[in-house]
């Protein structure tokens, strides 16, 4: 048993032709302990390839670079939020304004995007063309509101929205006893009450297109402010414009008198529309009544 011996048979092919050999029982201990040693030593070999310093910070390195990664994609994440709600809030402001100059928003105006009140996967990456497109159609429609504006703002600066003088209103625009007949006549205008020499400033940007003693009115001033709108003023002590002239709103013109048809120092004060005479207090913006 102790020279037990092994036979071992390579074939070949199909066709039968192999090769012999004999090994020992010792021989073929050897040849196993041989085998299993071999792959105890790769494994060992593969476990110190991956334990070594190099590897280990390239696996860190790595590690970290995901985190930084993750952390980036959560910042970049709120920031889209963050984005799309100054955006929703512009939109909302720029709505509004539009309203009020009569300016109406785009269609296209809404975009749709990810329910900011839903919860996101953290990975989700916004679209940022959409919020692109959103910015782009916001920044047209601000244009559009800017010379609405601006349009506005040249109309309103040729509407006498103030009252030309300081003083007290004894006279309405309605019916009323006329001082001198006595009779119910219309009253066109309106009369301030002020000392003689208070200055009457032009209530709007305009022309100056008369001036002088015109009967009844005494010393008159009329101004043209555009869009069918004029302004006149009556009883004048004197002039501070020239006919032709060109005033802004806030230039003074002249100061109160008592000359023609009048009882008392006080400016009579018309505005007419396309030729009608309206109220005069229509026109003017609640607490800026006067200089």
């Amino acid at each position: 048993m102790k020279n037990k011996k092994y036979n071992i048979l390579v074939f070949k092919d199909d066709k039968g032709e192999h090769s012999q050999f004999q090994v020992s029982k010792y021989g073929l201990t050897a040849l196993a302990g041989a085998a299993v040693t071999g792959l105890a030593a790769l494994a060992a070999l593969g476990y110190f390839a991956l334990s070594k310093p190099g590897h280990t910070r390239k696996v860190a390195d790595l590690e970290e670079k995901i985190q930084h990664l993750e952390l980036a994609n959560e910042e970049y994440h709120r920031n889209s939020v963050r984005m799309e709600e100054t955006l929703n809030r512009f939109e909302e402001k720029a709505t509004k304004l539009a309203g009020f100059v009569g300016v109406e928003a785009p269609e296209e105006a809404g975009i749709g995007g990810p329910d900011l009140d839903a919860e996101l996967n953290p990975y989700l990456r916004y679209d940022l063309g959409m919020l692109n497109k959103k910015s782009e159609l916001l920044e047209a429609h601000f244009e559009d509101l800017n010379k609405a504006f601006q349009q506005r703002s040249e109309m309103l600066d040729a509407t006498p929205s103030v009252l030309p003088a300081r003083g007290w209103i004894s006279s309405s625009f309605k019916m009323r006893t006329d001082p001198f007949t006595k009779k119910r006549t219309w009253h066109n205008g309106i009369d301030i009450s002020a000392q003689t020499g208070t200055p009457i400033y032009a209530p709007a940007r305009g022309v100056v297109t008369a001036k002088g003693y015109s009967g009844g009115m005494g010393n008159m001033l009329t101004i043209d402010h555009g869009n069918g709108i004029r302004t006149r003023y009556g009883h004048l002590h004197n002039f501070n414009v020239s006919k032709g002239q060109r005033v802004e709103r806030g230039d003074l013109i002249g100061y109160v008198g008592n000359t023609g048809r009048s009882t008392a120092p006080h400016l009579h004060y018309e505005v007419h529309k396309d030729g009608k005479a309206q109220n005069p207090m229509k026109y003017i913006i609640r607490d800026t009544q006067t200089f």
